[in-house]
């Protein structure tokens, strides 16, 4: 467990202290870049013999593994794994990026699987860049191509919880950091169910979505993962989770606006697929409280043959109608709550640094 004299809590680790600050975040780029370049590496021969061992069971077999491989392997920030490896040595975690590296590629393999699952689910072609698994599964299988989509999310998963299971960190650790990956498996599926039955009357109904479906996995579990492997306590995981909470809002409040406003070559798919897809984003929530723009979506809103000008014209309407400024309210809102939290608990002064440089690029990107 992390040890008091190694840690700074609440004031005494004042913005002014970090070596890192919101206005330069030069440091947290280059960690997150080491980051990047360890993930990537160790992915990158662990795929490898993965899809070879997949493809001495049949041809077949080998091309759903190698989809996943190249899905995986295709980009992506890696920020689930910089937030896992930052909370780990903010706790005080030894060994650094190589003890935890096996628990930061799980959380890419992971996100692999709700991906692959989550593109089937909305029909969309295009991810990071390059087609998405379901195009990929349809292409080699045909009619078969919507059941391979969904094995390719399974093996992902799979493939998540052996890359857990090689860290070689104290077993009660390793128990309580890969319950935290079963819990938000749970989470996200209950947080899919209720975005695509749609029943949300309201943008608090809509942020407890996004709490279980996209908060979780991106911010809360690499966070509470990373604590836990490091040995931190009931009491500093739980002040951790209150500061991972609110930005994991914050940041799918930010994906909703760019995937309104957002330029499609940046983010690697198709702006504009929530309009059509008919999805109540909390932009969209916002948006309906005026009984005039609420009227004008209605002809917009899950049109799926939509054409990029209507698309363009919804977009400025969200503008004008003020709820795009409003979202940008609530995203500074969750922000001040995420700092307040985390002023509060018990961590590095390098890793406070880091995390709150983590916020910036959550809630502050393009893409």
């Amino acid at each position: 467990m992390a040890t008091m004299s190694s840690l700074v809590c609440g004031s005494v680790a004042s913005a002014a202290s970090y070596p890192c600050t919101m206005q330069d975040t030069t440091a947290f780029e280059q960690f997150a870049g080491r980051v990047r370049a360890h993930v990537d590496a160790r992915l990158g021969w662990w795929l490898d013999h993965r899809v070879a061992s997949a493809h001495t069971r049949g041809a077949d077999v080998g091309a759903v593994a190698d989809a996943v491989r190249q899905l995986v392997l295709r980009g992506g920030k890696r920020m689930r794994a910089v937030l896992l490896v930052a909370a780990y040595e903010a706790c005080d975690g030894k060994g650094g990026l190589e003890a935890v590296g096996p628990a930061a590629a799980a959380l890419e393999l992971l996100q692999a699987y709700l991906l692959a699952h989550d593109d089937w689910m909305d029909g969309d072609v295009l991810r990071r860049g390059g087609p998405s698994i379901p195009a990929m599964m349809r292409a080699r299988f045909g009619s078969l191509g919507d059941a391979a989509s969904v094995l390719a999310g399974d093996l992902a998963a799979a493939w998540a919880l052996q890359s857990m299971l090689e860290i070689d960190l104290p077993a009660e650790r390793l128990a309580r950091a890969t319950r935290e990956l079963g819990r938000v498996e749970e989470d996200v599926v209950h947080g899919q169910l209720l975005d695509i039955c749609g029943t949300a009357g309201d943008s608090r109904d809509v942020e407890a979505a996004y709490a279980l479906k996209t908060a979780s996995y991106t911010v809360r579990s690499p966070i509470v993962m990373g604590a836990c492997l490091a040995g931190a306590g009931d009491t500093q995981v739980t002040a951790l989770c209150a500061f991972a909470e609110p930005l994991g809002i914050a940041f799918q409040l930010r994906d909703d606006l760019l995937g309104t406003f957002g330029n499609t070559a940046a983010m690697g798919k198709p702006a504009g697929g929530d309009l059509r897809r008919g999805k109540r984003t909390v932009l969209v929530v916002e948006a309906m409280r005026d009984p005039d723009t609420k009227d004008w979506l209605k002809r917009i809103l899950g049109q799926t043959d939509a054409t990029d000008d209507e698309l363009a014209a919804a977009a400025a309407r969200l503008e004008t109608s003020g709820a795009r400024l409003r979202v940008e309210d609530r995203i500074a809102t969750l922000v001040r709550q995420s700092e307040s939290a985390l002023d509060r608990a018990c961590v590095s002064p390098s890793g406070a640094a880091l995390l709150r440089d983590a916020v910036v690029a959550l809630t502050r990107r393009d893409r």
